[in-house]
């Protein structure tokens, strides 16, 4: 309650009691007459019976609230309660207006979804009281609520206009700092003097500096931070993170190895680690497997994961750095840990099924691996695709082919098994059935990009080249940045000579998205090449060549791009490609090459 607010006044024991015995006396002998009437509270026990009633109101709301979100009559008495509350703050307020007040007021409604009204209660204070600190921080932080972060920094630069407040202008620097505006933040905590300067200035600048590249900068700031601050876990993170990214990774090793022996030494930095302080006591572990890598040394990657807690997180985790790395054996021995307690997961043979394809190229160990998956496995799914791919590799299409009706069924909300059907069925040329396995799908899956891809695609084989843009043009309008249907779209147009400078457009967004795309820049270079700019295309057919080698259609359009731009040989090399690689239309491709 505000101190302004004086508390009811209370009557002495003795003077109560005797005025009690006098009237008891007096009533012997005298005719009873009308009590007189209660005289009215003045304002300022008025004001104190209403900040009560307020506290009570949101004690009650308190309770309730804890409840209000899987019970809908909680909910429903936290607003009336809520909204009662706010009313006798109201009737405080309007008789003694304080900052204090409309903090408490704000506070009734501090969540996301009632930011506006915060906002509104902080902005009505303000406009009495302009210069409350508590007031202008509140509202700043109502702002962030909402995710205005431009509003929030407003407020605080107006307050610190008038008022200088060093806590302030650190919130300040960081929010900048935070929405990617490190200039604009290192300039706001500059202006703090040096001797100012908190241990949370300086690593927010810090931060600042890495974000503006000012590496090398950014670690002498940390490593001094540190040294005077050696329990200053934030600071510690952050300086390994940019040794890192400066390939320092030698540095960075050392860095963990203390930020995890501060860990050891020190309690609170044990569990501040733990419940996400900093990293956990795990990622920084993942972080030296990784970084050991790095620095070819699988042999102590493997001796920090072994002393890791076993956890099949951190277990399987581990080993995909090993296996991303190439060190399968080492995966292969780690993994191992996770077969020692049973009941064995089936990540175990999966990833060991991996390491049976990849590391030792041995199929049909993979599969042996794979089918021990069990079906109620979370990643049976995943264990049934790869074995359709191993099975079809080893020329055992039956089998792949019963697994895929398999997938279908086991699981009908899925696309990749009709996806992988209708790939099938579209190597084989059995364009009909591909068409009608996709269409299937379709209907329970109306809006599924990869399946309506594929869609286009076979519609497009099949000839039906109108109907396939329409497909597209669907995709495209409910993703803009679908890479693959843009580049359909274009190169469709530039087949059919029309809309080219639209055409263009769209295989350019297309190859911004997928960059090093061999199939889009080749398409990109059939654009330049029908408007007319022989050397972009000569420039893109080049890259696309070097990207995607094996494409006689591409290496048709190198051998026309060469030859319009009076390369000769190179023409003849493009043309003869195509041809080694069985270019479907071998007589036009003969023809060109006669033509030379």
């Amino acid at each position: 309650m505000p101190t302004s607010l004086p508390a009811a006044p209370r009557m002495a024991l003795p003077l109560a009691l005797g005025l009690a015995l006098s009237l008891i006396c007096s009533a012997c002998g005298a005719v009873r007459q009308a009590p007189p009437k209660p005289e009215p509270m003045s304002s300022a026990a008025t004001s104190t019976y209403d900040y009560l009633e307020f506290q009570a109101l949101s004690q009650e709301m308190a309770r309730t609230g804890a409840q209000s979100r899987t019970n809908p009559e909680a909910f429903a008495r936290t607003l009336e309660l809520q909204k009662a509350a706010a009313l006798a703050l109201d009737r405080v307020i309007a008789r003694a207006p304080a900052p204090s007040l409309f903090m408490d007021k704000a506070f009734l409604f501090w969540n996301p979804e009632q930011a506006g009204e915060v906002r509104a209660i902080l902005e009505s204070g303000l406009s009495r009281f302009p210069d409350d600190y508590n007031m202008n921080a509140a509202l700043a932080n109502a702002f962030l609520l909402e995710n205005k972060l431009p509003e929030a920094a407003a407020t605080i630069e107006a307050y610190l206009a008038k008022h200088e407040n060093v806590v302030l202008r650190e919130r300040l620097g960081q929010l900048y700092i935070d929405a990617d505006q490190p200039a604009k933040g290192l300039e706001v905590l500059r202006k703090i003097p040096q001797k100012d300067r908190t241990k949370d200035a300086q690593y927010q600048m810090a931060r600042a500096q890495a974000r503006l590249g000012h590496r090398k900068a950014a670690i002498e700031t940390l490593r001094k931070l540190t040294k005077s601050t050696p329990d200053f876990l934030e600071a510690w993170v952050e300086m390994a993170f940019q040794q890192e990214m400066e390939k320092d990774y030698a540095a960075a090793l050392a860095t963990y190895a203390k930020i995890l022996d501060l860990g050891e030494s020190n309690e609170d930095i044990r569990q501040r680690i733990e419940n996400g302080g900093g990293e956990g006591r795990e990622d920084i572990r993942l972080r030296v497997v990784g970084l050991e890598l790095k620095l070819n040394n699988p042999d102590k990657a493997l001796t920090v994961a072994l002393e890791g807690s076993g956890s099949k997180a951190f277990v399987l985790s581990a080993s995909l750095l090993f296996l991303s790395e190439n060190y399968t054996a080492q995966a292969s021995t780690l993994l191992d840990v996770l077969a020692s307690t049973p009941p064995v997961p089936g990540e175990y043979f999966f990833y060991k099924a991996v390491i049976a394809h990849d590391g030792e190229n041995n199929p049909l160990k993979a599969l042996q691996f794979l089918d021990l998956v069990p079906q109620s496995d979370a990643h049976y799914s995943q264990a049934l695709q790869f074995r359709i791919q191993l099975l079809y590799g080893l020329g055992r299409e039956n089998e792949a082919v019963e697994l895929m009706e398999q997938g279908k069924r086991l699981f009908p909300g899925q696309a990749r098994f009709p996806l992988l059907q209708a790939g099938y069925l579209m190597e084989k040329k059995r364009l009909p059935e591909a068409r009608e396995v996709l269409e299937t799908a379709i209907k329970t899956r109306p809006d599924d990009e990869d399946l309506l891809y594929q869609y286009g695609a076979v519609l497009d084989r099949q000839g039906d080249r109108k109907a396939a843009l329409v497909v597209m043009q669907r995709i495209v309008d409910k993703n803009p940045e679908h890479a693959d249907a843009l580049n359909y779209i274009g190169y469709t147009l530039v087949e059919e000579n029309r809309e080219l400078e639209r055409a263009l457009s769209l295989i350019r967004k297309a190859d911004r998205l997928k960059p090093n795309n061999g199939y889009i820049v080749d398409s990109l270079a059939w654009a330049y090449f029908r408007l007319g700019r022989q050397d972009e295309a000569w420039k893109q057919i080049q890259r696309a060549v070097a990207l995607a080698q094996d494409d006689p259609t591409m290496w048709e359009h190198y051998g026309d791009i060469a030859r319009a731009a009076g390369h000769r040989d190179k023409a003849r090399k493009g043309y003869k490609t195509a041809l080694k690689l069985k270019h479907e239309s071998p007589e036009a491709v003969q023809k060109k090459l006669k033509g030379l």
